[in-house]
């Protein structure tokens, strides 16, 4: 009895050097703007035709956005949670058919409204080499993507809707340096389901400063970007969409 509780003891002293638990939650806001390119036309078809969101629909103005991160350290594996909300507006030129409605086609001006949210979730495994630490590990993506474009005329409108969590495989670097922290991120998943193809690329750095205490201010870049062709609830859908922007805010580590 007197040794399994002397043995008990030992490995209660030794979880401390091999089992850290730190947590941190940050707040931010940022200017994001969406570039590429979206197609779509009602049905299974060949004839989709990818336009500008520029030019054709009016969009891709800095706009602002809330940003939100959590992540809780246990030593060597790492999970967190980040999330950012997006939307965009504006008028534009339609230069081929979108969707199968008379008034929306080559030539017509229109006014579109783009709505975008996304949550990624995180789960890496820190290998340190001294200041800096590699991290791989698997997560998902999360996006909910509205496009709707109507004609200035107010007769007809079409609707493009992307939701879907996407598993990704993800590399994560970090630099220490005192006061000082930097990540860099990037995450990619390509699918090839029954009628659909797509790729995403996830891309994410920030650069933290700690103020005072458990006080932190930090600055970040985030650009997405979604590849997906194929047939999307009986449409055909080809789209090449990047969000992009920076974004600062402050943090407490705990």
């Amino acid at each position: 009895m007197r040794i399994q509780l002397l043995v008990a003891c030992g490995a209660l002293s030794l979880l401390p050097s091999c089992f850290s638990l730190g947590a941190q939650a940050q707040a931010g806001y940022g200017q994001m703007a969406v570039s590429g390119d979206l197609g779509y036309v009602s049905g299974s078809t060949s004839l989709n035709v990818r336009q500008d969101v520029e030019s054709a629909f009016g969009l891709g103005d800095d706009q602002g956005a809330p940003y939100a991160r959590a992540m809780v350290d246990f030593g060597v594996p790492q999970l967190s949670v980040s999330a950012f909300q997006f939307s965009d507006s504006g008028d534009g030129t339609l230069t081929t058919n979108f969707g199968d409605s008379p008034t929306l086609i080559s030539g017509a001006p229109v006014h579109s409204d783009l709505d975008m949210m996304n949550v990624k979730a995180a789960y890496a495994f820190e290998i340190g080499l001294g200041p800096v630490s590699i991290s791989p590990g698997l997560g998902v993506d999360y996006f909910d993507l509205d496009v709707k474009v109507r004609d200035l005329i107010g007769i007809a409108s079409e609707q493009v809707e992307l939701q879907a969590p996407i598993p990704i495989g993800f590399v994560r670097a970090t630099l220490d340096l005192g006061p000082l922290d930097l990540l860099a991120e990037v995450g990619y998943s390509a699918v090839d389901v029954d009628d659909v193809s797509g790729s995403f690329l996830d891309i994410d750095a920030m650069l933290s400063y700690e103020v005072v205490g458990m006080l932190d201010l930090w600055a970040g870049y985030r650009s997405m970007n979604i590849q997906v062709d194929g047939l999307v609830d009986g449409d055909t859908v080809d789209t090449d969409l990047t969000i992009s922007g920076f974004f600062v805010g402050g943090g407490l580590r705990f």
